[in-house]
């Protein structure tokens, strides 16, 4: 059996990285919220490849099908799935890892034992997954990111907004369970999204997740861009909401429970036994977005639009 990953990195210059980020396509990231800090990382810090993991030992291709061109009678290229751990340098010049790409599919156990081998052997002591989960929230407010990990005792004080769930587990939740049985600060970090943007590119969301890494982590990560690219899109959003009343009635609906909750969220003194974000009508609501979405699903609405971006 090949080996499930291949080091490029030359083995005589010394690294010394103890963060490990991780983000995996696939899984829930409700506004592409971890998919846009992958790339705001990639695109402004310095990097390289450290190793690159087998694919085709992962990943199942019929499931998550790779998208191919066909030109003129001629199939003329093919985008195949990546999974990657690289190497970065953050603003002051400190080592980190980022390890991102195509969620796998099988193997699990060995996937995290790869993962593990690697990040403890080069001094890892902290590991960090960034998602974005849809929420009953508004827009035009902060996002809150909620905090989760093995080592609770060093997360922000927070309220417990989810109590006790079951759910269909996740590489990213999977990771960041089996670091922390290892010794790691392993945790993960995930933007509330609003609900009505979830499938569209939110970079409000990923400003606030490498935000909410800094403040774990203590590392310099470049957020401006984002910031700059929220600002945008939610004047977007805005403009888009403000032709519609229903769609601008949801919103400050959402804007009023908001306002009521944050103090009491801020204190810490949020009931996990009903609701924390219970709209009057989740159903009228859900439907007069999607005729919404349907009625401007002609693709005006650009790049950064209701109904466009990559899926969350």
């Amino acid at each position: 059996m090949r080996p499930l990953f291949t080091i490029q990195h030359p083995a005589d210059q010394p690294i010394s990285p103890r963060v490990l980020i991780h983000h995996f396509e696939g899984a829930m990231d409700a506004g592409n919220a971890g998919a846009l800090a992958v790339d705001q990382l990639l695109m402004t810090l310095p990097s390289e490849r450290l190793a690159t993991f087998d694919v085709d030992a992962l990943v199942d291709y019929r499931a998550r099908r790779p998208t191919m061109t066909f030109v003129h009678n001629t199939y003329s290229s093919v985008v195949m799935p990546e999974l990657v751990l690289d190497l970065l340098h953050d603003d002051d010049g400190e080592d980190l890892l980022l390890l991102h790409g195509a969620e796998p599919d099988y193997r699990w156990d060995e996937f995290v034992g790869a993962v593990a081998h690697l990040a403890v052997s080069m001094g890892v002591s902290q590991a960090v997954g960034i998602s974005g989960i849809p929420m009953a929230v508004p827009h035009t407010r902060p996002t809150y990111v909620h905090h989760h990990g093995s080592r609770p005792d060093l997360l922000p004080n927070q309220p417990e907004l989810f109590g006790h769930v079951e759910l269909p587990g996740s590489m990213a939740a999977y990771l960041e369970l089996r670091l922390g049985e290892l010794g790691l600060d392993s945790r993960g970090v995930s933007a509330a999204i609003p609900h009505y943007v979830a499938r569209d590119e939110f970079p409000q969301g990923a400003s606030a997740l490498l935000t909410a890494v800094v403040q774990a982590t203590g590392l310099a990560l470049p957020v401006g861009d984002l910031e700059a690219a929220a600002n945008i899109n939610r004047a977007e959003i805005n403009a888009e909401a403000a032709q519609q009343p229903e769609v601008s009635a949801v919103v400050s609906a959402l804007e009023a429970q908001y306002d009521a909750m944050a103090p009491r969220i801020a204190a810490g003194e949020v009931d996990t036994s009903a609701p924390v974000l219970n709209l009057p009508s989740a159903d009228e609501i859900g439907a007069r977005l999607e005729a919404f979405l349907e009625a401007n699903d002609s693709g005006d609405l650009g790049t950064q639009g209701w109904n466009s971006g990559r899926g969350g």
